[in-house]
């Protein structure tokens, strides 16, 4: 009898305890190919690193290859909570952001990781942070340089005469524009097929990208010059961010923001390193006088964007700032 009270009792005790809540899971989504160093190197740890020092509060489930969107609609799909957190390209946010293309303007920045330390200081700085209405930015970033990769050699200015090449954003097209060539306004992860199609003589992209949708496989000329970047953001829905536990929002703070943004910086010139060495042997470089005379040519560009940018002026200011500090701390 008493034995049958004390068994009640505990079972009493367990039954009114309070389960241990599941985890959120949060999906991850990224456009980028399965084989992408951005999920080996960076995404992939940094969810794994969100999950493992949440205290249970949250799952990073990673989805890689566009499986929950593209380049184009992902940004849509994390506004309307479709998914928790995406990686684009800026130019995919369909016009949204204006002012971190900056990161794209011609000659402005020598590596990955001084242009995405500079994007992050200046909205961490609020210079452009009222873009960022809907979303919280986790980390901004640049890839290295942009170069031209083609069917035929492009060597010269007078090379870009009637070309047509890929440009993946606005900044790109003007670029193309102002070189003699004629842009073609494409998705990256579409160039390939028209490339191999012949319905474009190539594309300005930087060797990480090259390599990544594989568009060495149908150019065989490389131009390696500073010729802009395409500026990129992992991010997460406000909404889907201000209805965290504490204890999961500050394990993601942990893990990203300024750190992150470093990282991937670092992380896209080193691959970038390895790319551009996979045709190294077909790879051209601008001398002096033709870097000197490029410059002059595309100098323009910096000053339309100014103007036809909310506080371009100030942004491309604070931008150069930024640049140069980051380059005197090495």
């Amino acid at each position: 009898m008493l034995r049958k009270a004390v068994l009640s009792a505990i079972a009493a005790v367990l039954a009114a305890a309070p389960l241990a809540a599941e985890p959120i899971t949060l999906k991850l989504n990224s456009p980028a190919p399965p084989w992408s160093y951005l999920h080996t190197e960076v995404f992939t740890p940094w969810a794994e690193a969100v999950t493992a020092d949440s205290g249970g509060t949250l799952k990073i489930q990673t989805f890689y290859g566009g499986t929950l969107g593209n380049f184009g609609n992902t940004y849509d799909r994390v506004v309307d909570q479709v998914i928790d957190v995406g990686f684009i390209l800026f130019a995919g946010a369909a016009g949204k952001f204006k002012q971190p293309n900056v990161a794209g303007l011609p000659f402005e920045a020598d590596s990955a990781t001084s242009a995405s330390v500079a994007l992050w200081n200046i909205y961490e700085k609020g210079i452009t942070a009222k873009e960022f209405d809907a979303v919280r930015p986790l980390a901004l970033w640049t890839f290295p340089n942009a170069a031209i990769h083609s069917r035929e050699p492009i060597r010269t200015l007078d090379d870009f005469k009637g070309r047509k090449l890929i440009a993946t954003n606005a900044i790109a097209a003007k670029i193309v524009s102002a070189l003699g060539a004629t842009p073609i306004s494409l998705r990256v992860d579409e160039a390939y097929t028209a490339i191999q199609r012949g319905t474009t003589d190539g594309a300005l992209m930087p060797f990480t990208g090259m390599e990544t949708f594989k568009i060495h496989e149908v150019t065989k000329h490389h131009l390696d010059a500073a010729l802009g970047s395409d500026a990129a953001m992992l991010f997460i829905g406000r909404k889907q961010y201000d209805s965290l536990p504490p204890q999961a929002r500050a394990t993601i703070d942990k893990h990203s923001y300024l750190v992150l943004s470093r990282k991937l910086g670092e992380k896209t010139q080193e691959q970038w390193q390895k790319s551009r060495n996979v045709v190294k042997d077909s790879v051209h470089t601008l001398g002096p006088d033709q870097e000197d005379e490029w410059k002059k040519r595309l100098a323009p560009i910096a000053d339309e964007w100014t103007q036809g940018v909310p506080d371009g002026a100030k942004v491309l200011e604070a931008f150069r700032a930024e640049v140069a500090a980051e380059r005197g701390r090495k």
